[in-house]
């Protein structure tokens, strides 16, 4: 007889998510599918112009043996992931989007799927692997990262309901997923920021893969996470107060974060706030003798490079990325380039901006992304603001019509009419019928074969 201590701790998510019907989701849930498909698109387009897509490109198709599904999901979570402003969830700390959609998107240009199997996929991988994530918390994180660990599970949630494999196959994919999870952050510990969207590509492979197994019949481990030899225990994490429950604030896909600045999430309030002071009144930089930024300790962690030499070295420096908004009056993919890199009036500035950890603050984390930032002036006088949360987070979310905005910006270099025709194809994720085809072409075209601007 099977107790519920017996139960793998995945079968209920494995159940649900092959159970998930497409043309009964919430309007909400269809529209924030939509929201995560044009902010996916926007990503993978201008990772698709990035100095590193040839590369990665050519890396992803020779491990693969070719241009089918596998290296075409790889090429396009890793290139979606180039220019860090892809999708994020704080219960997860993780990038779900970059992980489910090129896997849907590789399925769907071989096999028809209906808007409503989409959306259902999407829906069920984003929630496998935030879920998932949410249940190896900041402590994994600190030395995984958990876009390539638990967004294995997404990936294998995606392709498995987009395959409509049955609940014992999707724990089966599980099992594989969980079986080859992997992604650490020493890469970052040495400056080699150009290898992490190697992370993405890999979850995206782990759970394309660990679904065709489940489909061809080969059994996956059915407790992978919480078994003697699972993935808990070689991670060395507790099992106890350990939850695999729906997320209390909503399902993960409604509750993504979409970045609003192309550089590591961690340090987005400590920016929003920056902003917020700038519209408040000007901050000249040669005015300013120094800027504390109090925070938690993942961005200390992670965000806290010094004097970057490439621009990918940059995103993950807050020093920087304070001076250079505040001195160009702007941060986005057009204007950081290496020539802002090079700008000696950034670095002095930026040589004047310093990181305190927060112990409150960094209780708070990951739920909240406290920081305050502190700025004194040459003539004695302060300002301060404090942000809890990042623009686009469920406290403070994009208009569908700000994201559009945001959109056009990110992919300036296609034509006008091919970003109108791919904003309205997104859009039909939560207008059109669940029934209607889905054509993964049009975004497909848009970043595999970067066109010349006009």
């Amino acid at each position: 007889m099977t107790t519920d201590e017996d139960r793998p701790w995945l079968a209920p998510l494995a159940g649900w998510t092959a159970r998930l019907d497409g043309g009964a989701l919430a309007a909400r849930t269809r529209e924030r599918v939509a929201f995560s498909l044009i902010d996916w698109a926007g990503a993978a387009i201008a990772g698709g112009r990035h100095r590193l897509a040839a590369p990665y490109r050519a890396a992803m198709e020779a491990g693969a043996g070719g241009n089918g599904p596998e290296a075409r999901a790889m090429t396009a979570a890793a290139l979606s992931h180039l220019d860090e402003i892809d999708d994020g969830h704080r219960a997860a700390m993780m990038h779900p989007g970059i992980t489910v959609w090129p896997v849907v998107l590789a399925l769907a240009a071989d096999r028809p799927l209906s808007l409503g199997d989409v959306a259902a996929a999407v829906t069920a991988g984003y929630e496998a692997g935030v879920r998932v994530g949410a249940l190896l918390g900041p402590e994994h994180y600190g030395v995984h990262h958990t876009t390539a660990t638990a967004g294995s599970f997404g990936a294998a949630a995606a392709a498995a309901r987009a395959m409509g494999l049955g609940e014992a196959a999707t724990l089966s994919a599980f099992g594989h997923a969980g079986t080859q999870a992997a992604g650490l952050w020493q890469f970052a510990e040495e400056g080699l920021s150009d290898a992490k969207a190697f992370h993405a590509a890999t979850a995206a492979r782990n759970g394309l893969t660990a679904a065709h197994l489940a489909r061809a019949g080969i059994p996956g481990a059915r407790h992978i996470l919480e078994g003697k030899k699972g993935a808990l225990r070689a991670w060395w994490l507790d099992r106890t107060a350990r939850s695999l429950a729906p997320l209390p604030q909503g399902l993960a896909v409604e509750t993504a974060t979409i970045k609003a600045w192309p550089v590591c999430g961690q340090m987005h309030p400590t920016l929003d706030a920056v902003a917020a002071l700038a519209r408040d009144g000007a901050l000249m930089a040669d005015d300013i003798a120094e800027i504390a930024v109090e925070t938690y300790a993942a961005q200390v962690e992670i965000a806290d490079r010094r004097a970057p030499q490439t621009v990918e070295e940059a995103k993950f420096s807050t020093a920087f990325c304070v001076a250079a908004l505040i001195v160009a009056g702007g941060l986005d993919i057009a204007t950081l380039t290496p020539a802002l890199l090079a700008r000696e009036d950034i670095a002095a500035l930026a040589g004047r901006i310093r990181l305190v950890e927060v112990d409150a603050f960094t209780r708070a984390f990951p739920n909240e992304r406290p920081t305050r930032i502190a700025v004194r002036f040459r003539d004695g006088s302060t300002r301060e603001h404090e942000r809890r949360f990042r623009k686009g987070d469920p406290e403070d979310p994009w208009t569908w019509d700000e994201l559009v905005a945001r959109f056009h910006a990110t992919a300036a270099h296609l034509r006008e009419h091919r970003r109108r025709d791919l904003v309205g194809w997104a859009r039909a994720l939560a207008d059109g019928s669940a029934d209607a085809p889905f054509d993964p072409a049009p975004v497909l075209r848009a970043y595999e074969a970067q066109p010349e601007p006009e």
